[in-house]
């Protein structure tokens, strides 16, 4: 297990996807009364890691940097209001709880991971 931290990379990747999820909603709620607007998120982190791993199998060591990998932005469907906008600011509320769990799930996965290793070696916890 000390050979590899591919646990640490994914809890990393996932909160980085629910932080980039976040900016992306509170950009959506800035533009609410934006006509012709078109409300976005993120591709869900499964999708999204899959082509991480995938891309890795290709080229192992080109995956450093924040900005070697990102999340694809995908349009949200939605009922457009009579100015074109597509943008529900309870439905976004509802994605904004969603990418805090997310955040959380990542940070409770670091945090085992870093457990795990600390009795490892022998350290406590």
């Amino acid at each position: 297990m000390l050979n590899s931290v591919e646990i640490m990379k994914m809890a990393s990747a996932m909160a980085r996807h629910a932080a980039d999820r976040h900016q992306v909603i509170s950009q959506n709620i800035a533009n609410a009364d934006t006509g012709g607007y078109k409300a976005k998120d993120l591709e869900p982190f499964a999708e999204s890691y899959a082509r991480l791993s995938a891309y890795k199998e290709i080229a192992p060591d080109g995956l450093s940097g924040r900005n070697a990998w990102r999340a694809e932005l995908v349009d949200i469907p939605g009922v457009a209001s009579p100015n074109g906008n597509t943008v529900s600011i309870e439905d976004q509320m509802m994605r904004s709880v969603e990418a805090q769990g997310q955040h959380e799930a990542a940070t409770a996965i670091y945090r085992k991971a870093m457990n795990i290793m600390r009795m490892s070696l022998g350290r406590n916890v």
